[in-house]
């Protein structure tokens, strides 16, 4: 398997030990490891959401006889260890960059989809009675300094006059008591679409929602080898199965060994957690922080966070490019310090938690969905730019609408979503790439002037 970062990433045997696994354990007796030769109309590679949502819709909208292929336990991946956040967009690019590159309707085709996946996402948590401790009534940008605010208010415009989505901005003074207070938050777009929750614990109830629509799910059976000869035989170590369409939906853990169509065109991303101790209501009224709502703040690297139903804060960051033990030593330190500069009255609540997963941002800063060209059996999703858990399930359920509902092998989802990424050039620099990207990216948050 090609890597990109160190091996303990992608180790299976040696998962990375989150939060949310500690309170959320998956009970993986359902989910046992392919053994054997088996056959079936569709295969999944890959557990996360946009595996489980494909195999979920085939199963419950069609009847279809679908089997997922899981290289951990269910939950290992970055789908059950993210932040929780459901929010959006699942791009990188500005509204007027959609528009200029794929026009007005298809832009507002995306939005639409985006909020498709939000409604369809607290849908599946409804109908499948999945406690998931899913709070929040939509999703806050903060500007981190005054010459952002300016920004975020147009954004925040831009959403209401484009796209019919409600939006507020809320003044500095007024976030200060309605939000919370820091030493970054200068007013705050206020987006009626989101909400966060625990990802594991979503994973748990989603996944054997799955199993009982009549899905099979396999767990620690990584795809070893492809073989193709008229149909597709996908051999694990334990066995294989033998399907009529693949679907791929690896993003940050492909193979890109496994199917040359794929190399080159994702640059995954560690993302990095920490969660605090549980704090009392006086301490968070050190920092008057009151909202439940995720948050994301207006840096180049971002910051994210959110205070959690167990009374805890959660925040995120990027930095990363390594994946050693050492690396993450380094990293966890690095994120208390900067947590405890955006809310300097907390520099003695403790730190009980850190772990990193990876997000996959794509050359053009958009997700890749579809069929490829010269095969039309072999379908894909990835690249949702750190902005997963609702397009995921929207993209799933899209690909089994793709599979069982369209002759021509294609659907109806917007042309911001469709076809393979481009190709990075010279794809063994990537990481030199980001380190560049990130370099740049936090020279441009220090040469801001500091309040």
């Amino acid at each position: 398997m090609k890597q990109l970062y160190n091996k303990d990433i992608y180790d299976v045997n040696k998962p990375v030990e989150s939060y949310w696994e500690e309170v959320s354990s998956i009970d993986q007796n359902k989910y046992p490891e392919l053994v054997g030769d088996q056959s079936c109309d569709v295969c999944v590679i890959g557990g996360g959401f946009t595996g489980i949502s494909t195999a979920y819709h085939i199963a419950k909208n069609y009847g279809g006889d679908v089997r997922v292929l899981e290289s951990g336990h269910y939950g290992f991946a970055s789908s059950a260890r993210n932040a929780g956040f459901c929010c959006l967009p699942a791009t990188k690019l500005s509204t007027t960059q959609l528009i200029k590159k794929f026009g007005m309707e298809e832009t507002k085709k995306f939005f639409s989809s985006q909020i498709e996946g939000v409604d369809l996402l607290a849908s599946i948590i409804s109908e499948n009675n999945i406690d998931c401790e899913k709070v929040g009534d939509g999703n806050l940008d903060v500007a981190h300094h005054p010459g952002s605010s300016e920004e975020l208010k147009e954004w925040g415009n831009e959403l209401k006059e484009y796209f019919g989505i409600n939006t507020k901005w809320i003044p500095k003074e007024e976030f200060d008591e309605v939000g919370h207070q820091s030493t970054e938050q200068f007013g705050a777009v206020f987006t009626e679409a989101g909400f966060a929750m625990n990802p594991m614990a979503f994973m748990r109830g989603f996944a054997s929602a799955t199993v009982d629509a009549g899905a099979k799910l396999y767990s620690f059976s990584r795809v070893k080898k492809w073989e193709r000869n008229g149909s597709h035989k996908l051999i694990t170590d334990g066995g294989s199965i033998t399907a009529n369409k693949v679907v791929v939906a690896t993003n940050g853990y492909t193979d890109e060994s496994l199917h040359p169509s794929f190399a080159n065109r994702m640059m995954p991303v560690l993302s990095n957690i920490i969660v605090t101790r549980e704090m009392s209501d006086d301490e968070f009224k050190l920092q008057n922080y009151k909202t439940l709502n995720p948050i994301c703040n207006s840096r180049e690297i971002l910051y994210y966070y959110r205070r959690m139903p167990s009374n805890r804060m959660l925040f995120g960051t990027r930095g990363d490019t390594y994946g050693d033990d050492a690396s993450a030593l380094k990293m966890r330190e690095f994120m208390t310090q900067k947590f405890r500069g955006v809310f300097p009255n907390w520099n003695n609540i403790d730190v009980d938690h850190y772990w990193r997963g990876t997000v996959v941002m794509t050359r053009d800063f958009v997700p890749a969905f579809g069929a490829l060209d010269d095969d039309k059996s072999v379908l894909f999703s990835y690249g949702y730019q750190a902005n997963g858990n609702n397009t995921t399930v929207y993209c799933g359920k899209k690909l089994a609408e793709m599979i069982y509902e369209s002759n021509s092998g294609e659907t109806n989802i917007s042309k911001v979503y469709q076809g393979l990424s481009p190709k990075i050039p010279l794809g063994f620099l990537r990481l030199w790439y980001l380190r560049l990207y990130l370099w740049y990216s936090n020279f441009t948050d220090k040469s801001k002037k500091e309040i």
